[in-house]
């Protein structure tokens, strides 16, 4: 059985940037990424409001590998949604964390 892979991605923006961010991320990249990522089974954005200085915005994708996250990891796709965020927010503004599932437990 393939362990699941979580891929976690955070974000800083100017505050004046903030409403456009959240536009785009929302309406554009976030559904691009389900859309175009293979394996994926999952994504989710968050605003981090506590633990965290530097970054303010959080998303995670999960998929059904972590060998599928990783090779998705360092496709073109990803390159390409990287560029965009950069030509539209700048460079720099990311922070990427690829992890493997150790256990999981849900609820009901």
């Amino acid at each position: 059985m393939h362990k699941k892979g979580l891929l976690i991605v955070m974000a800083r923006v100017k505050p004046e940037d903030e409403e456009a961010f959240n536009k785009w991320y929302n309406e554009d990249h976030l559904p691009k990424a389900i859309e175009r990522f293979p394996g994926v089974l999952s994504g989710r954005r968050y605003r981090i409001r506590e633990g965290e200085d530097e970054y303010q915005y959080l998303a995670m994708y999960e998929f059904e590998s972590y060998d599928g996250m990783h090779a998705t990891a360092g496709s073109e796709i990803m390159k390409e949604l990287a560029r965009e965020f950069d030509a539209a927010f700048g460079k720099g503004g990311r922070k990427r964390i690829l992890a493997e599932q150790v256990k999981a437990l849900t609820v009901g």
